[in-house]
């Protein structure tokens, strides 16, 4: 007792002394604290856009082994049936995270696209919002998914299953063999939103129980729908195999014809390759419908704008001529290229340039007087699109390509003897007696005898046409003269001509050559230094 007294005077003392603070300062409830009142956010919902359909094999309660088989193949049956859905319907909407309303709700609060509140949900089911499906979070995306794989489950085991492998939906069942040829056949859907489960249930022949799942699966169809369908075909005249994709989901190539849509306006894009893709919607609130679309030449073009000083320059690009100088937005390939500006008594200008799909290039160059041919020591960058450097790669890969020949037809060559070696045995006079003594008669040692060298000379003949197309060198031969070899020597005599003459200690790839000075050093545009032995890249081209 002695120790509490003292410790309930020490902290009577101690509110005491906050006493003051509480009499001239404010109390404050937190909210008022913490300005709650002023500050505000609004109620946000987000909802579920994708769901699951996890397949599982069926149980055989059988006990016969012999239709184990039975077990993934009405899975894959019933995958089959399903996979095409790619969209559903749910009018009760599953939120995916929620933020609640607080404080007061100003113009500065307004929900962001995609985001709901209770209002604006309320006005979506009036029907007061005419919303694409793509926008409307009734609309699900459905991905099927099978597990042929997995063991199959029962009854108790199909929650933890399900939420191993994240299925919103599950379907399982069993098969039973019944008499000599019937089966009865259960299939369960199981929905993870209220653990609901609808049974399906089917007796038939077992020869004849996969076709008779059609029933099975388009009333299981029905239900996932959750919606009335519509017809919807999309024709893109002849170009056939054009890809459709519905709300960002891909249901088919053309000439396209699906009777499961789901009623409501869709975002529709149909894609090919080499064609321009066609983007637009359908409305098939009210009926069924059919697109015929002519899809138009992927042109793959961008634009190019040159300008030049003094004007009036020609433009190539490449090789393709442009046009003179100012050129505003010319339609142009997508891709790098190079650019060309040439003009009387002056330099010629080169400008690499990356022309993009869609976007214009602008290009500005400034000629210099001069000559072209007496300020481009080296010509290979100069008139042609293509460099000497550029023929002494091309010829070699020429070499290569008739090295291939040559390596073939010598092999084709070979080949033609070792063809012939079972059936040709006179190789030598040795051979040559035996045959004659193992023969019954003179008439049919002449016969082996003739029908043997007829071969051989068959061969000989094969041998030497791919061996005149091929040529040959080796130690034991020599080198013979042949159709490939002569190429090959001639691609690599090229190769060595063009490096040769692409060898100048002078050339300038684009648009700046070295200065031909007394001094050792003379200024120069850009307010820049070069010697005589530079020379400057602007750039790679």
């Amino acid at each position: 007792m002695r120790f509490r007294f003292p410790k309930k005077i020490s902290a009577f003392a101690v509110l005491l002394s906050l006493l003051p603070l509480a009499i001239v300062g404010p109390i404050y409830g937190i909210d008022e604290y913490y300005r709650f009142q002023e500050l505000s956010s609004p109620e946000r919902i987000q909802f579920e856009k994708e769901r699951k359909l996890c397949i599982f094999p069926l149980r055989n309660l059988s006990g016969d082994k012999n239709i184990d088989f039975y077990s993934a193949g009405y899975a894959s049956v019933v995958y089959s049936g399903l996979k095409s859905l790619v969209q559903i319907y749910d009018e009760s909407l599953i939120p995916k995270s929620i933020q609640y309303a607080y404080g007061a709700q100003g113009e500065s609060t307004r929900i962001r696209e995609g985001e709901w509140d209770a209002k604006k949900l309320e006005k979506l089911r009036r029907g007061e919002y005419n919303l694409t499906t793509s926008r409307d979070p009734r609309y699900l995306s459905l991905k099927v998914q099978p597990y042929e794989g997995e063991v199959a489950p029962d009854e108790g085991f199909i929650i933890p299953v399900s939420r191993k492998f994240d299925c919103f939906y599950a379907i399982y069942g069993e098969f039973e063999k019944k008499g000599k040829d019937e089966i009865q056949i259960r299939i369960r859907l199981r929905s993870s939103k209220d653990g609901s489960k609808k049974e399906f249930s089917h007796k038939t022949s077992v020869r004849r129980s996969y076709q008779e799942l059609g029933t099975i699966i388009e009333e299981i169809r029905r239900i996932l729908l959750g919606k009335t369908t519509q017809t919807f075909s999309v024709k893109t005249s002849q170009h056939y195999d054009s890809l459709v994709f519905l709300d960002g989901n891909y249901i088919g190539k053309t000439p396209l014809r699906r009777t499961d849509i789901l009623a409501g306006v869709h975002d529709v894009r149909v894609t090919k390759n080499g064609f321009e893709d066609w983007i637009g919607q359908v409305d098939l609130r009210d009926g069924p419908k059919e697109l015929n679309i002519p899809l138009e030449k992927d042109k793959k073009e961008g634009f190019v704008t040159i300008t030049s000083e003094p004007s009036g320059a020609k433009v190539y690009l490449g090789s393709e001529y442009l046009g003179t100088t100012p050129l505003a937005k010319i339609p142009v390939k997508t891709g790098w290229n190079r650019i060309r500006l040439t003009m009387e008594d002056h330099v010629d200008k080169f400008k690499g340039v990356e022309v993009k799909k869609g976007e214009t290039a602008e290009v500005f160059a400034k000629l210099r007087l001069g000559d072209s041919v007496t300020y481009y020591k080296n010509r290979k960058y100069l008139f042609l699109d293509h460099t000497y450097d550029d023929f002494a790669i091309y010829s070699l890969y020429g070499t290569l390509f008739f090295y291939a020949g040559y390596y073939y037809f010598n092999y084709r060559a070979d080949q033609a003897f070792e063809s012939i070696r079972p059936t040709v045995t006179i190789t030598n006079f040795v051979a040559l007696q035996n045959l004659a003594q193992s023969s019954p008669s003179q008439q049919t040692f002449l016969m082996s005898y003739f029908y043997q060298e007829h071969v051989y000379q068959h061969a000989r003949n094969q041998f030497n046409n791919y061996r005149s197309l091929g040529g040959n060198f080796a130690r034991h031969t020599g080198i013979q003269g042949g159709l490939m070899l002569d190429c090959m020597g001639l691609m690599l005599a090229l190769t060595v001509t063009f490096y040769a003459l692409g060898l100048d200690s002078e050339t300038v790839e684009v648009g700046t050559a070295p200065v031909k000075t007394v001094p050792s050093y003379v200024k120069v545009y850009d307010n820049q230094y070069e010697t005589e032995s530079f020379a400057k890249f602007k750039m790679r081209f």
